[in-house]
């Protein structure tokens, strides 16, 4: 008989570790197909595709076995964003340009019509800028035009260290048309991308491809409605007994919500942000329920991350168990699409757990692993300025169409999900026991 050595026996575990993963992913599959449904419309406020994935996720919690802390697993809070309704159209020459293919609404747009006769000027970046004598608007005489931007800004004007990056914010590009009494906005961009934002502006502002902007224009028509509407949503909230007495708990979050869609016509399924996290905490549900580590496990899904962090901070401010009976925090979001291994965002802030975070991830050998300084980009963030240790894991150099209807179940990978799956799990077995 040929015996193995430890190296041989520790590979030959990782691998079967890893075959048995696999085998567990058709359920995370599963889930992920039905978040990223046409009945759920992209998990935003509009044709209750939030209430239908908090329903969702509700029922598997208690397949699960998870305990309800809060309302039937419920934390309800409010939530106001602008809403763009029913279907918008642009029209440039007198052609319909394809929603989604060709342009968005940007996530603030206000309502508005035109019938293709508003005066229409081009206005390169946008920029006015009176100390270094830049004002892109001269030409700009006639009240009730449509401007059209350059989303890019000139590298030489980023690098102008004199010049406050306010001065190019979109948010302050709009503004300017608002005071130009433009009738609309568009941006000439290279991506499309779509977001649910709290605030709204008083025009219709647009994205457009830049290859899908014909050249010269003669006519711009377009339709679009949007009002800031109040809607009432949810996180959900389960806890896993620990198998020890400490009431110290392990926080795993994701969040559930996604950018919503325009009637039947589109809407982004979100797959790997966040569908991909939020089936991931589900996997890691069903593993500690099978194999219990010694603390307490409370697993949040939140909502309301798409809009401002706006779930995660109510919950920072309304926890449903002390924050400071807490170890650690460990946010999934975006994990199932990226070239380059992991990233931990906190990684520099918690050095001791970040160590553990790494032994982990060598003894697996799955892959690279990295780590930055905390920062406002998930919903760790207002829950760690309470003095609770946290990291916020994704995978790092995703290629993933990020707020896009192309970000599909069909393009996930899922090697990267299987590397913070894994890796997810060691850290909380080797902190939670």
């Amino acid at each position: 008989m040929k015996y193995l050595n430890a190296k041989s026996l520790l590979s030959l575990l990782v691998c079967i570790s890893n075959v048995q993963a696999q085998e567990s992913f058709d359920r995370a599959k599963k889930d992920i197909e039905q978040l990223t449904s046409k009945e759920f419309a992209g998990r935003s406020f509009v044709f209750d595709g939030h209430a239908k994935a908090c329903a969702f996720l509700k029922d598997r919690y208690r397949e699960i076995g998870l305990s309800p802390v809060g309302d039937e697993y419920g934390q309800s809070f409010d939530i106001a964003l602008n809403v763009v309704e029913g279907v918008p159209s642009l029209l440039v020459n007198g052609r319909p340009l394809a929603l989604g293919a060709d342009y968005l609404p940007f996530a603030t747009t206000g309502s508005g019509t035109s019938d293709g006769y508003a005066p229409i000027f081009y206005v390169k970046s946008g920029l006015f800028v009176p100390d270094r004598n830049i004002n892109d608007f001269n030409a700009v005489k006639s009240q009730g035009a449509i401007l059209i931007f350059e989303e890019e800004i000139p590298q030489s004007i980023q690098a102008d260290k004199g010049i406050d990056p306010r001065n190019y914010s979109r948010a302050t590009r709009i503004e300017i048309a608002k005071v130009l009494k433009a009738s609309a906005a568009i941006f000439l961009v290279s991506k499309l991308s779509y977001s649910t934002p709290y605030a709204r502006s008083e025009m219709p502002v647009f994205d457009v491809l830049k290859a899908s902007f014909p050249s010269p224009i003669t006519s711009i028509s377009f339709n679009v409605t949007s009002s800031v509407d109040e809607y009432e949503s949810e996180n959900v909230v389960g806890l896993l007994k620990g198998t020890g007495s400490s009431d110290s708990i392990i926080i795993i979050c994701a969040h559930y919500d996604h950018v919503g869609g325009f009637a039947d016509s589109l809407y982004f399924p979100g797959a790997n942000d966040n569908a991909s996290g939020t089936a991931m905490l589900l996997s890691l549900a069903e593993y500690f329920k099978a194999n219990p580590v010694t603390h307490s496990i409370l697993f949040i899904s939140f909502s309301g991350e798409e809009t401002g962090l706006i779930g995660s901070k109510y919950y920072s401010e309304n926890p449903l168990l002390p924050l400071e009976k807490t170890k650690f925090l460990l946010n999934l979001d975006m994990v199932a699409s990226g070239d380059d291994g992991v990233m931990a965002v906190g990684g520099e802030d918690f050095t001791s757990y970040f160590d553990i975070l790494n032994s982990a991830n060598d003894s697996l050998k799955l892959g690279p692993l990295y780590k930055r300084w905390n920062a406002p980009n998930g919903d760790h963030y207002f829950i760690s300025q309470k003095d609770v240790k946290a990291f916020f894991l994704y995978a790092n150099q995703g290629k993933q169409p990020y707020h896009s209807f192309q970000d599909t179940p069909a393009t996930l990978d899922w090697k990267a999900f299987n590397h913070i799956y894994q890796l997810s799990k060691s850290f909380i077995q080797r902190i939670g026991n």
